[in-house]
């Protein structure tokens, strides 16, 4: 095993180009970084990713950056917000050769570039570990919205529409066949997507923060996850499972199973998705769907919002019971 840098190298090297000059991080050379203030606030959210839970021993070091940044993205997103400096802590396996950081420091790099609009790294912590590879990213971000706030699970309103971006379904799909417990036959699309899901554009946030009443970003599942929105605003959301987006994988699969709503779903509480789900005013719905269209965002109505309590799923106009698992959640076990 090759010696470990000295920790000031390791910043001096590969950290402090991150920063891309911005100078509230003091080029990483101080303790604290420092973030003007700004009269609304600033959002917060903080995700990590975990060896052999988030993802494999095998997966190549800048796709577990990726990964890292791109969850704690779809949050901000989905809230109507944009990222305007990133704090990172991470905790590297004396098992693993240290020339596998800067592969992960480039990954990290080109997503906090290339998704998050140049956002810099203003600071964290690299420390040394026995267990597995930990990382966790927190994310500054500022409001888009008319107030400067955040977009809340809890805004939603009876006869709001209920619409979600991109595709559901490809994270599952492809961890499925990366675990060997399905076979990858026409899935190659769904593998690669499975290694670091992309949420929408960064300029999806503006038109969300723009319009939605309500949203949230679609990672524990879409079940789950619209069930946090109904719960939080104390009202009934009833979906179409046939409306959900889905890839022409995901379709494919759907199609040739013997069980189309089972595998169906399957993959509406597989998670990993980093799509947003948004409940939308009826009267501003097709300014909504136009304005994200016109910015490449493909974007699906698949239910509404109504008096009530909990997830109301049909297929095709037949009821369907909500099934016992949502999405993921932490057991503590």
């Amino acid at each position: 095993m090759e010696q470990a840098p000295a920790e000031f190298d390791l910043i001096a090297q590969l950290w402090a180009p991150l920063t891309r000059g911005a100078p509230g991080a003091y080029g990483l050379k101080d303790d604290v970084a420092y973030l003007p203030s700004m009269s609304v606030g600033h959002v917060v959210t903080c995700d990590q990713v975990i060896e052999g839970t988030h993802f494999l021993s095998s997966d190549p070091l800048d796709w577990v950056a990726k990964r890292l940044v791109r969850r704690n993205l779809s949050d901000l997103i989905a809230k109507g917000c944009k990222p305007v400096g990133a704090f990172l802590t991470l905790a590297w396996p004396k098992s693993r050769p240290y020339a596998q950081v800067a592969d992960f420091a480039v990954g990290l790099g080109q997503d906090l570039s290339d998704l998050c609009g140049e956002c810099p790294l203003l600071g964290g912590d690299t420390s040394s570990t026995t267990g597995p590879l930990v990382a966790s990213l927190t994310l500054i971000g500022k409001g888009l919205s008319v107030t400067g706030a955040p977009i809340l699970r809890s805004s939603a309103r009876s006869g709001d529409l209920v619409f979600l971006t991109g595709t559901i379904g490809d994270s599952y799909l492809g961890l499925q066949v990366r675990l060997g417990q399905m076979d990858g036959q026409g899935l190659a699309g769904a593998v690669a997507f499975a290694m670091a899901p992309a949420p929408p554009p960064l300029a999806a946030a503006n038109l969300i923060g723009t319009f939605a009443q309500a949203s949230i970003d679609i990672s524990d599942g879409l079940l789950a996850d619209a069930g946090h929105v109904a719960e939080a605003s104390h009202l009934a959301m009833h979906l179409h499972l046939e409306q959900v987006p889905l890839s022409s994988e995901a379709t494919a699969f759907v199609a040739r199973s013997p069980n189309p709503v089972a595998s169906l779903l399957g993959l509406v509480t597989g998670g990993d998705d980093y799509q947003a789900l948004m409940c939308v005013a009826p009267d501003r719905a097709a300014a909504f769907v136009s304005e994200l269209e016109a910015i490449g965002v493909g974007v699906t109505q698949i239910g509404v919002c109504q008096e009530g309590q909990g997830l109301v799923l049909t297929y095709f106009g037949s009821a369907v019971a909500l099934p016992a698992r949502t999405g993921w959640q932490f057991s503590g076990a």
